[in-house]
């Protein structure tokens, strides 16, 4: 064979080269970007607050008030500390939110303090000793509704 036939094999040898790194690196920077959008789409956080409640029937209440979300991973409320355990996605919700909801069914939490019908409306043996929130509520505070706590 001739010089040039030597040379225009190895350029195409090059070339041929070239692509497979070309094509190596951006499968690369492709898997390295649904990575890192995968791990910053679902920023997973867990908070614990206190939570008011008495029984079983209180604990299903809280957790599938807070389950209802479908941005929450987890919920369990311990009957003996009363206090919630939650895991949530932190891009598509919040505690605060997650807390209202526990309220709107009648149960009184470190930020909100439920309405009280909705307090009047639980069974008999979920009415907990309510705690006297009057000063870490707002003095305009309508107690028809859920409140916020200071």
């Amino acid at each position: 064979r001739c010089h040039s036939e030597l040379v225009e094999e190895s350029a195409l040898s090059i070339k041929l080269k070239l692509i497979k790194m070309n094509t190596i690196i951006k499968s690369g920077i492709l898997f390295l970007s649904i990575f890192l959008f995968s791990n910053f789409s679902a920023q997973t956080k867990s908070f614990k607050a206190k939570v008011e409640g008495n029984c079983g029937m209180c604990k299903e209440r809280i957790e599938t008030a807070v389950k209802a979300d479908k941005n929450v991973k987890s919920a369990d409320w311990s009957m003996s500390k009363k206090v919630l355990t939650v895991n949530y996605d932190a891009s598509k919700t919040d505690k605060k939110a997650i807390l209202k909801s526990v309220a709107e069914v009648g149960y009184d939490n470190e930020m909100f303090r439920a309405s009280d019908k909705a307090y009047d409306d639980l069974d008999a043996c979920c009415q907990y000793d309510r705690p006297d929130n009057s000063k870490k509520m707002a003095k305009n505070a309508d107690t028809k509704q859920v409140c916020d706590l200071k």
